[in-house]
């Protein structure tokens, strides 16, 4: 059992009500649908009743809520015994990294960082997609790298640069020898994309919602890191949109990165809480900024944030 599901059955218990329920969370009503209906899998009960007239809890689920409020009690406890020790070791810095982070810049920002504080113990991660940002808001990550295509009140996110998008499709699709193609000509594909557990914002923006118009997308997978994207094109033909640098930094043999007309720019930045952070965080946000300012001639085709 994990404790996020527990998590989002007391969210849900208390509002009554999966949108708004969701939208605490920064989950998309259908992954909290499929977490509560897991959870119920998982304890063989029914935890609530749903109808047309809405959602109330079912007597199992009156009757563990409070058993289940008590255990995310103790792991609350736990986790800031944990942030606790932590602190009292401050040389410990962990960087999540989603995808390829800040692209050519990754390295020159954290060599940069080490050179600064030459104690410091850092520890890189590979961000699973699938965990959205839950690492970052719980502690597991102090600082993440990462794509924000909209900004979210609970993070303090500092864009670098930007840069343009590419459709990802298999080298047998009808636009894999173009240089340049619309980003609409790809929208009756079966789409590999992110998982729904990222925030519904950036799921959104992913999806490109409002280029679609309203018309829902033919999803055929999700992945959870590049490398899984990737795959999907290239062996089950399915296409999607990433970064031009992730092509151009390790491209997948089977996939054509094809340059998308109209569509928006991926925004690259650092993000940590905006609260409670790591005194190390802002200091290495700080490092990324001045790194990027020098030395963003390394990321082809970059553009600068515009200014505040």
């Amino acid at each position: 059992m994990e404790i996020r599901n527990l998590r989002h059955f007391v969210a849900v218990a208390d509002t009554l009500n999966f949108r708004v329920a969701g939208e605490r969370l920064h989950l998309t009503q259908p992954a909290l649908t499929r977490s509560i209906a897991a959870l119920e899998q998982e304890l063989g009960v029914t935890l609530f009743h749903r109808d047309t007239r809405g959602v109330a809890l079912t007597t199992h689920g009156a009757q563990l809520l409070q058993r289940a409020r008590g255990v995310l009690t103790g792991a609350d406890e736990f986790t800031y015994a944990a942030h606790a020790l932590r602190a009292a070791s401050p040389r410990q810095v962990h960087v999540g990294v989603y995808g390829n982070g800040l692209a050519e810049l990754t390295h020159p920002v954290l060599e940069a960082f080490c050179e600064r504080y030459p104690s410091a113990e850092i520890q890189v991660r590979d961000a699973d997609f699938a965990r959205g940002i839950e690492p970052l808001i719980s502690g597991e990550y102090d600082i993440a790298f990462l794509r924000a295509p909209v900004d979210l009140p609970v993070l303090r996110t500092i864009r670098l640069f930007s840069e343009p998008m590419d459709l990802h499709v298999w080298e047998g699709h009808r636009l894999a020898r173009e240089e340049i193609a619309d980003i609409r000509d790809i929208f009756d594909d079966a789409w590999v994309t992110l998982p729904p557990s990222i925030p519904a914002p950036w799921s959104a923006s992913w999806l490109f919602a409002e280029q679609r118009g309203g018309l829902a997308p033919n999803i055929g997978a999700f992945a959870r890191t590049e490398g899984e994207f990737d795959a999907a094109v290239a062996y089950r033909r399915m296409s999607g949109v990433l970064p031009a640098s992730v092509h151009r930094l390790r491209g997948q043999a089977g996939v054509s990165a094809v340059r998308a007309r109209k569509a928006p720019l991926s925004h690259v930045a650092v993000a940590y809480p905006a609260t409670g952070f790591s005194p190390a965080a802002a200091a290495l946000a700080e490092i990324a900024v001045d790194v990027a300012g020098r030395r963003l001639h390394l990321v082809p085709e970059a553009e600068r944030p515009p200014a505040a």
